[in-house]
């Protein structure tokens, strides 16, 4: 077999063809240690070939297997990033870093670390334990809350998953925030040192507590680090034993191998148990914090199985020329790494060799959700343990629907607290309804909409959309035409048709209709705002116009809904059913030439032309073929709406029921805030909060132009606030000339009725 490759290798290099027979097994180190390490095993590996020493029967020899190099990283998740764009193969990473690098870079791990001898399966478990001096006798489980604490990392299995859960489901640690265990530990402890607590994967919203690292004595880019020197196990004991923390939280064998340099002694320590004891340092069999899986190495799930077990072949092969009982251990010691001046590098100090996991367990526990195990899989989900146990969303339509339980997958997939639900409304009405009443909790709503359920349901804004990036909760309504139609401004809109997002929206009804008042064009007569404006536009498309809830006396024109696109019971809908719902339906109207001007955002004429919208009546079409009507009846390009336009609108928001407490609303905008980290990004193969999954339903549960939500400030919490004097006017001013709606808040029991028959319908389609 050796002599079969040898001839292929020489194959290669006496012809002209590309050969790739040796491929690279590229190992990622995260400092200059590690590095220095990594580099000296390639110079042992390369001196064994020179020397040409015997090999194992199970063996190929180096050259039949990939060449074994360094990357460099800048640190653990860096390197699981550089491995996802198979810039680099192999990493060690203990169990809870290596479920991150499962769960979020497709990672699997290949070999374990064995920590006795033997070929059967023990030592490939250790204990978490919590380590107290034993001159510092006070120090209890009672009493933990304001002591210092060492960590060997955020997110370490024995440094920090067990013992954090522990103690949050002891309720011994409270829940400061969801989703956020770092800011409920630094609640709890004194000054910490928590390296990464501050790095942007455990801290994406940047304000975590900066006592999570005060204790830390790194210098630079290694402060709170896992470069730090109160890093990995033997940093936080150092942190320990040197007085800076009170309590360090590692591994069972950390303590003899810190120990064993050092002019403290074992037996200078003792153990604190969970259940409250303190125990001798060799205690941790009956007084620890959890078993925890050895560490793994671990490879990209997208490498083939052929590429898996070459590299599982080298790293066999390694462990038997340079591991405890390597037999070329003269050349290099794969299981030390007191001679570069730090612990652990590339393989604990403690390995006594390596495992194939696939030979464990029967095979069972090859993949990294199998190999930590359902323990350590449970405590990940205490970590997360939430106050509030649900956040219902309210959504209007079957699309929406759709789209909030794909929400609900994606939401669970992260780990994301608390649980999300869909409830789903017969109607915006009904939702203010439902979460008014406490049956749902939350729904996202136009400027509109805002002051009625503020108004008259007594619902709060939370959070608001953004539409540029720049915390300008706010969008401009303008009236958008075919340049064609050049003759048409704001002035001469009587018997033209329209197209509204949709009847009491703010940029598709309150703002037009209240342009067109203030500048005399429309007189209100009897108290019809509807009747007036039917009358003066000859036919309209206003989703919802002949609802009973807008339409209390059957009064409100039959022409107000005959340019809309759908028929039968989905014509002139308030949601999606009707195709020319929200502002992209009212675009589609006047593309399609249902009416000769459209009532709508400021993003809406650039959203669904050029190509942005992929929908069949959106994909030719141009946005130079369109202009927006000025209020001093010029006409401009669709970019220009910050000169041109009818009016300023607070952006759609976030509301939920003002009996909510402070912590509950909190929570909701932890879970939103926390999910857009994921989510926010509209190519996100995962899920896209700010991206409708169907061409033709736009806008469902946030609007497609959503660059963000940002969160509305305890003060400004209350509809009065967040929408401002200017927006409020105009809606008093809608409601003093609107004697039809004023008044008529409920959804209308006719029009329920209605649209409980289609969702049955629905069922049986």
């Amino acid at each position: 077999m050796h002599l079969y490759i040898r001839l292929l290798i020489l194959a290669c290099l006496t012809t002209n063809v590309l050969c790739q027979l040796r491929r690279e097994a590229r190992w990622c180190v995260v400092n200059n240690e590690e590095e220095k390490k990594c580099k000296d095993l390639v110079s042992a590996i390369a001196k064994r070939v020179a020397a040409n020493r015997p090999y194992p029967p199970w063996s190929y020899e180096y050259d039949a297997l990939p060449e074994f190099k360094c990357v460099r990283g800048k640190d653990q998740f860096d390197c699981m990033e550089i491995i996802s764009r198979d810039e680099a193969d192999l990493i060690q990473l203990e169990p809870g870093m290596g479920y991150t690098g499962g769960e979020f870079y497709n990672m699997m791990p290949l070999v374990a670390e064995k920590y006795l001898n033997g070929s059967g399966e023990e030592g490939l478990e250790y204990w978490a334990v919590a380590v107290v001096r034993k001159d510092n006798p006070d120090i209890s489980l009672d009493n933990l809350a304001g002591k210092k604490a060492c960590h060997p990392g955020v997110g370490r299995a024995a440094g920090w998953v067990y013992p954090v859960s522990t103690l949050m489901e002891q309720d011994i640690m409270p829940i400061d925030e969801c989703n956020v265990p770092v800011k409920s530990a630094a609640a709890f402890f004194g000054d910490m040192c928590a390296p990464g607590g501050l790095a942007r994967y455990y801290n994406p919203f940047g304000n975590n507590p900066v006592t999570v690292c005060k204790n830390c004595v790194g210098t630079g880019e290694n402060y709170c680090s896992l470069n730090d020197p109160y890093a990995g196990y033997m940093g936080a004991f150092i942190c320990m034993e040197s007085r800076d923390g009170d309590v360090a939280f590692v591994r069972h064998s950390t303590i003899p191998q810190a120990t064993k340099n050092s002019t403290s002694l074992p037996t200078d320590f003792e153990l604190l148990c969970p259940d409250g004891r303190r125990a001798p340092y060799d205690a941790a069999s009956t007084c620890n914090w959890g078993t925890i899986a050895s560490h793994i190495v671990m490879t990209s799930a997208i490498r083939d199985k052929a590429l898996r077990n070459q590299f599982k072949m080298l790293l066999k092969l390694m462990d038997w020329d340079f591991g405890v009982f390597g037999q070329n251990s003269d050349l290099f010691n794969l299981f030390v790494s007191v001679s570069y001046g730090k612990h652990d590098l590339m393989f604990t100090d403690v390995t006594m060799s390596l495992k194939d996991v696939e030979e464990v367990g029967d095979g069972s526990r090859n993949t990294y959700y199998t190999w930590v195990g359902e323990e350590h899989r449970r405590r990940l989900l205490v970590l997360n343990m939430c106050p509030v146990q649900q956040a219902r969303w309210c959504v209007i339509s079957r699309h929406e629907m759709s789209k909030c339980e794909n929400m609900i997958m994606a939401f669970t997939a992260k780990g994301l607290k608390p649980d999300l639900n869909c409830v789903l409304g017969l109607s915006v009405r009904d939702c203010m309804d439902k979460i008014a009443f406490g049956d749902a909790d939350l729904i996202t709503l136009d400027a509109a909409d805002v002051y009625v359920a503020g108004k008259y349901f007594n619902l709060v804004p939370i959070a608001a959309e953004d539409y540029s990036g720049y915390d300008e909760a706010k969008y401009y309504a303008v009236a958008v035409a075919r340049k064609t139609s050049s003759y048409l401004t704001i002035f001469n809109l009587k018997y033209r048709r329209t197209c509204h997002s949709a009847v009491q929206t703010a940029a598709g009804w309150i703002i037009p209709i209240d342009k067109l008042i203030e500048t005399a064009q429309i007189h209100v007569k009897g108290c019809n705002i509807y009747r007036t404006v039917g009358e003066f536009f000859s036919k309209s498309c206003i989703p919802g116009v002949l609802w009973e809830e807008y339409n209390r006396y059957n009064t409100n024109p039959i022409n107000l809904c005959e340019a809309c696109g759908s028929s039968g019971y989905e014509r002139c809908q308030r949601n999606d059913l009707e195709l020319y719902y929200g502002n992209s339906g009212a675009f589609r109207c006047l593309t399609e030439r249902g009416g000769d001007v459209a009532f709508v955002k400021h993003t809406t004429a650039r959203e669904n032309t050029d190509g942005r919208n992929q929908a069949e009546w959106a994909r030719n079409r141009r946005s130079d073929d369109y202009e927006l009507l000025c209020n001093d009846g010029t006409r401009a390009d669709i970019d220009s709406w910050d000169v041109c336009n009818m009016g300023k609108v607070p952006s759609n928001a976030i509301v939920t029921a003002s009996f909510k407490t402070e912590e509950e609303r909190e929570v909701y905008w932890t879970l939103i805030n926390y999910a857009q980290q994921f989510f926010a990004s509209d190519t996100n193969e995962d899920f896209a909060m700010f991206s409708s999954p169907m061409p033709d339903y736009k806008d469902l549960i946030f609007q497609d132009s959503t660059v963000r939500l940002v969160k509305i400030t305890k003060e400004r919490q209350n509809y009065n606030s967040y929408l401002g004097p200017s927006f409020i006017r105009a809606m008093e001013r809608m409601r003093n000339i609107d004697c039809v709606t004023a008044g008529q808040q409920r959804a209308a029991p006719n029009q329920l009725l209605v649209i409980v028959f289609l969702y049955c319908l629905w069922g049986h389609l």
